[in-house]
Order: structure tokens, then C-alpha cells, then sequence
């Protein structure tokens, strides 16, 4: 993930604000603040719908997901601007980061120009796609479409205009890695050696079995195109959402050049509307607006002090509790790298004052994130659903506790084995009066990831209603309850949200047109074609997966590879000589990706513990080749015995 570092001039002192950078700054605290009111308006909005629904004499309205759905993507473009200005969207700047000062400013000047260039493509035919929707309305509320489709060319405008302040401000020299660099403590950074044989291994592997699975005559056309350009894209460290659409675009306008029929450019743009116009994708901004709440309002630290009480006790007792912590933590805020955040931030220093090793206890806290990505609620599980073409939220929900369960016991017996190696101490449990209360204390957080599983599993909510009132109970529990959620706070998990959910509103539209094409280009077929060539054995197609699920994982982020990958491998997954059903697919899915946010080079979840507990990522890494085998096994049991999937959604079944 990139960020901006702080703003110097040449001497490495602060420069002062000219007059246009104040202009510029109170012009971003408007566009924030109207981000933020979008946020609130569509949690309030959806709020209504579901008091509507069960107030009696209340008739439901209909308008509510259609005002809904103007505000996310107004929310989703506009913020998509702001995170430009700060250079948080997603991007694999490993490569780049690898070349001297001087090599990296000019990769930052192409690819603050890529982002221009991309911003102005969505103002003018975002421009273009809201003239031609504007006739048309939305059923309930007789609003024309073309007025949510408004947000594309204003975000298009948003991100031109900040990514043309950065590239003024690299050609200066005034702003150093503004693009590029991905704001890691030095105490974090990888060796260069060991980053480049990494990188080069992963780069042979995936360059041959490219070329073993299409072949050159088929790379030599628009199907080359689309995925050479996308690949050279990211290795330049151009944001992965922006590599998407320009890659799209750029495929789109080389048709003619393989003697194939033109197309608008306009069909990009077209894709990326028609990718977020979609009532389900409302559930996203409350889980992510859910879990930041919880991070900010003392959750966290309740769900860490009911783990004490119930595995404290056991040898290595704070890495247990630290598992069983991110079990319950993950499993309501669905988010791994906000639960390495919240629980790293207090278990870390507390293990390395008990005497842990500091690299053990940022590897137990990387590797127990993943069970938030498992454990419903898991946004990412709802990207899938729509990646999918629909599967059932509610049954990806149930599908999802015992893997992750699984991933969790598998910890600890590791943990354990390295605690008693080591010699790590107990924990005495409370006294029965403090832990009754402890207890106590953690049911309202507990009532969160209740509410949000149990309202979608007993068909009380949609998705997006449980949503929206697990962000609302985490707010009531942690002002009026716990009342550590001050207005202050507060502001910061909006905004934080607000980014969040711009960066994967964002990534979702411009991955709904590069499947597009993916599907029009016949990929996957011929990606299917090529598997098949290799093996007709299940297993050994479902191991070769795996391993790509996992290489991929390593280098690329968790939302965009499941919007990419799911359109090509759900189809071959599901069709003889597997036939795996899409809920058990996704589940192996996500545990894939999520062990490659704990693994270098590009591990999210492993970057954010590594920061926390200042130490090197190789320190950490040696730490966790004792949990990840751990990991694998879980992942190969789920892989190969669906049972642990599919048995919680075909028991709910038989009672509804």
C-alpha cells in the first residue's frame, strides 16, 4: 500500500504553505468532510429501511438503496481523489523500490502521469455516460441514473487535479517517493538481495506458466495486450486500480491492430459503472465503517481481556490469547490488517514485557489476523458474492467458522509447541469476581458479529441491512457502553473508512471491466484449456491452484486479486473433473490470499505488525516458518474435504 511521506524541499526542511497550497488545503478539508457526510447519510438511510421493516404501521420504502447507491458512488469517486492526493491506493511498488533515489523520481513522474492521464479518461467519458444516462430514472424514486453516474467524471477531475499537484511537486523535488514509496519504517525494510532473488524466482515462475497455458500465439494478441500491460502496469508501480481501467483502455484501442472489430473507448468507462451499480456492494462501506469503529472504541481491548480469561492460563498463555483475541476481534470486523492493528498495538508490547521473543509475537499476531478474513463478517467474502455473480453472502458467512476456527486451534497448537521449546510463561487467570465481570463486559462486543451473522443466516436483513446495523451497534456499544468513542475518535474511523472504502469501491469498478474483457478475450476458457492440458486429476488441479493462489498472494493485495482471479477460476473449479461448489471455492479462496498477506514481498498484514513491533521483516518471517505449516495444513484439509465448508450452510438449510 503506498502513502506520501511528508512534504520537504531540498534542504529536508518543512517548506512553508504558498497560497495556493492553503487554497488547496482547505479545498480538501471540504471534499473530506463531504465524503464523511456521504458515509453518515447512507448508514442513516439504510438504517430507516430496516427500523421501517420491523416498526409496526411503517411501510418499507423503496427509494432508500437507490439514494444509497448515489451516495456510495459519489463517496467512492470523491475519496478515490483524496487517496491519490496521499498515495494510498493499492500498488506493488516492490520493483521500483529496489533502484536508487534518482531512478525512483522518474518512475514517480511516469506514474503520477499515468494517474492524470486516467483521471481525465474519466472526466470526459464519465462526462460522456452521464448525458446518455440522464433519461433514464430509477423506479422508486424517478431520479435519472445519469445523476449517480455523476460521481465518475467528478472523481475522474478529483484525481487529475491532486495527481497533477504531485507530479508538480516530484518535478520540483519537493516531495520525496510521492507516488511510490510505501511508508515502512527502515527497521522493516527487507534486504535487497533477498528481495530481488524473490522477486526474480516468482517472476520465472509466473512468466512460464503463462506462456505453458496460452502459448505464444494467443499472448501475441489482445489477450497479450491485456495482460502484459496490466503486469508492466504494476511493476512501474502504477496503483493496481488504475492499472486495471488503463490496461482495459489500452486493450480496447489495440483491436484494431490484430484485425479484430473496434470499440469505444466509452466501454471502459460503461464497466466500471455497471461494476459498482449494485445494491449488494452497500454492505461493504458498513462492515469497513464497522470495524473501524470497534478498533477505535475499546472493543478490541475487551475482546483481548475475555481471551485471557479463557485460554490465559494455558503455556505461552498471551499468544493464545492473542489468537482467540483475533478469532473474536476478526470475526466481527472482518479485517486483518485492522485487527493486527488493534490487537498488535496491545498485545505486542505486553508479550514483550512478559519475555516473548518480539518476532514471535509479531508472527502470531500477523498469522491470527487471517481468521477475520474466514470468520464472518468478512467484506472480502462479499467482494467474492459479487465477483461470483451472487453467491449467498449468508451461506459464505457459515461456510467461513469452522475454517476459520480451524486456522485458529492450528495456531495454537504451534504456538504451544514453540512456547514450551521456548519456555514462555502462563497467564494467571482473574479472580473469578474479575473475570465474571470481564465476561460481562465482553457481551456487547460479542453482540456485534452476533447480530451482522445472525440477522443474514435467520433471514431477519439483507447483507447490507445486517451491515448497517452491526456499524450502528458497534457505535451504541462503544459511546453509550463502553463511552471510549469520543467525537474525535470518531472523525478519524469515518475518515478512515471513508478511504478504505474509496480505494475498494475504486478497485471493484475498474476490475468489473478488465473481467469484461477477460471474458470477451475468452480467457477463461483458455486459461481452463490449458489447466486441463496439464492434469485431468481434481487433486492435482486443485494443488496447482493453490500454488498460484499463493504465489499471487505474495505479491498482490487481497481485493483485487479475488475481482481479478474469481471470474477465471471459478469456472474451472465448478465444472468436471472438480466440481466444487462456489461457497467451498471461495472459503479456499480467501484462506489462499489471506496466508499472502502475512508472506514478503508484499505482505500488508506482516508490514502493519512488522511497523508496530520495529523489527526487520526477515525477523519475522523466521518466526512465522513455524506457524505458516500450520496455515498450509488447514488450507489443504478445506481445500480437499468440503465437509468443513459446506457443513453449517446445508444445516441452517434443513431448518429454514
Amino acid at each position: 500500500m503506498t502513502t506520501v511521506k511528508t512534504e520537504v524541499n531540498q534542504g529536508g526542511q518543512s517548506a512553508p504553505l504558498s497560497t495556493w497550497e492553503k487554497l488547496e488545503h482547505r479545498f480538501t478539508f471540504v471534499v473530506r468532510a463531504i465524503t464523511a457526510l456521504l458515509l453518515l447519510g447512507i448508514v442513516g438511510t439504510i438504517t430507516y429501511q430496516v427500523l421501517a421493516r420491523y416498526l409496526p404501521g411503517v411501510r418499507v420504502p423503496r427509494w432508500t438503496e437507490e439514494i444509497s447507491l448515489i451516495l456510495m458512488v459519489w463517496l467512492s469517486m470523491l475519496g478515490s481523489g483524496l487517496a491519490v492526493r496521499k498515495g494510498e491506493h493499492l500498488s506493488m511498488d516492490v520493483v521500483v523500490r529496489l533502484f536508487p533515489e534518482r531512478i525512483r523520481r522518474i518512475f514517480a513522474l511516469f506514474v503520477a502521469l499515468i494517474i492524470v492521464a486516467f483521471g481525465l479518461y474519466l472526466l470526459w467519458f464519465g462526462s460522456e455516460l452521464v448525458q446518455r444516462t440522464m433519461r433514464q430514472t430509477f423506479s422508486a424514486t424517478k431520479l435519472p441514473i445519469g445523476l449517480m453516474y455523476l460521481g465518475l467524471p467528478l472523481g475522474g477531475f478529483l484525481i487529475a487535479f491532486y495527481s497533477g499537484i504531485n507530479l508538480l511537486k516530484v518535478w520540483r523535488n519537493r516531495l520525496t517517493d510521492v507516488v511510490l514509496a510505501t511508508e515502512r519504517p527502515e527497521s522493516v525494510q527487507t534486504g535487497r538481495w533477498t528481495m530481488r532473488v524473490s522477486l526474480l524466482v516468482i517472476a520465472v515462475v509466473l512468466s512460464g506458466g503463462t506462456v505453458s497455458l496460452f502459448g505464444w500465439e494467443t499472448l501475441a494478441s489482445p489477450v497479450g495486450v491485456l495482460l502484459g500491460g496490466f503486469a508492466l502496469l504494476l511493476v512501474l508501480g502504477v496503483p493496481i486500480a488504475m492499472a486495471l481501467g488503463i490496461a482495459s483502455l489500452i486493450t480496447v484501442v489495440s483491436f484494431p491492430l490484430f484485425g479484430g472489430r473496434a470499440l469505444p473507448p466509452l466501454i471502459v468507462a460503461q464497466r466500471m459503472a455497471n461494476g459498482i451499480n449494485s445494491t449488494p456492494l452497500l454492505a461493504i462501506p458498513f462492515f469497513i465503517l464497522a470495524g473501524q469503529i470497534m478498533a477505535e472504541g475499546g472493543i478490541a481491548q475487551r475482546f483481548v481481556d475475555f481471551a485471557r480469561v479463557l485460554v490465559g492460563p494455558l503455556r505461552g498463555g498471551l499468544a493464545m490469547v492473542n489468537i482467540v483475541a483475533s478469532m473474536l476481534f476478526g470475526g466481527a470486523s472482518g479485517s486483518s490488517v485492522a485487527d493486527v492493528s488493534a490487537n498488535g498495538s496491545i498485545l505486542i508490547p505486553m508479550m514483550d514485557k512478559k519475555g516473548y521473543d518480539t518476532d514471535f509475537s509479531v508472527g502470531v499476531t500477523v498469522a491470527s489476523s487471517t481468521q477475520g478474513l474466514i470468520i464472518p463478517p468478512s467484506h472480502n467474502a462479499v467482494i467474492y458474492s459479487l465477483a461470483a455473480g451472487g453467491v449467498s453472502i449468508g451461506a459464505m458467512f457459515l461456510g467461513g467458522y469452522i475454517p476459520g476456527i480451524m486456522i485458529g486451534f492450528g495456531l495454537m497448537l504451534a504456538s504451544y509447541i514453540i512456547a514450551v521449546k521456548r519456555d514462555y510463561p502462563k497467564e494467571a487467570r482473574p479472580p473469578a469476581k474479575e473475570s465474571l465481570k470481564i465476561i460481562v463486559h465482553a457481551i456487547p462486543s460479542l453482540t456485534v458479529g452476533f447480530i451482522i451473522v445472525g440477522g443474514i443466516a435467520f433471514g431477519f436483513f439483507t447483507a447490507t441491512e445486517a451491515a448497517a446495523i452491526g456499524a450502528v451497534t458497534a457505535f451504541l456499544v462503544a459511546t453509550l457502553i463502553y463511552r471510549e468513542l469520543t467525537p474525535s475518535k470518531l472523525w478519524k474511523a469515518t475518515l478512515q473508512s471513508v478511504r478504505t472504502i474509496s480505494i475498494v469501491i475504486l478497485l471493484i469498478a475498474s476490475a468489473s471491466a478488465f473481467a469484461w474483457l477477460m471474458a470477451y478475450l475468452r480467457i477463461p476458457g483458455a486459461l481452463a484449456d490449458g489447466v486441463l492440458g496439464i492434469t485431468s486429476n481434481p487433486y492435482l488441479i486443485l494443488l496447482i491452484i493453490n500454488v498460484l493462489l499463493l504465489i499471487l498472494g505474495a505479491i498482490m493485495d487481497m481485493s483485487p486479486l479475488i475481482l481479478i482471479l474469481t471470474p477465471v477460476l471459478l469456472p474451472i473449479v465448478t465444472a468436471p473433473p472438480i466440481e466444487m461448489s462456489a461457497v467451498h471455492f471461495g472459503i479456499v479462496l480467501l484462506m489462499n490470499l489471506g496466508l499472502g498477506l502475512t508472506t514478503p514481498p508484499v505482505g500488508t498484514a506482516l508490514f502493519v505488525g512488522c511497523a508496530i513491533g520495529k523489527i526487520r521483516i526477515e525477523d519475522a518471517s523466521r518466526a512465522m516458518l513455524y506457524l505458516w505449516p500450520a496455515m498450509v495444513i488447514v488450507l489443504l484439509l478445506v481445500t480437499y474435504v468440503p465437509w468443513f465448508v459446506t457443513f453449517l450452510p446445508n444445516l441452517l438449510a434443513r431448518f429454514q
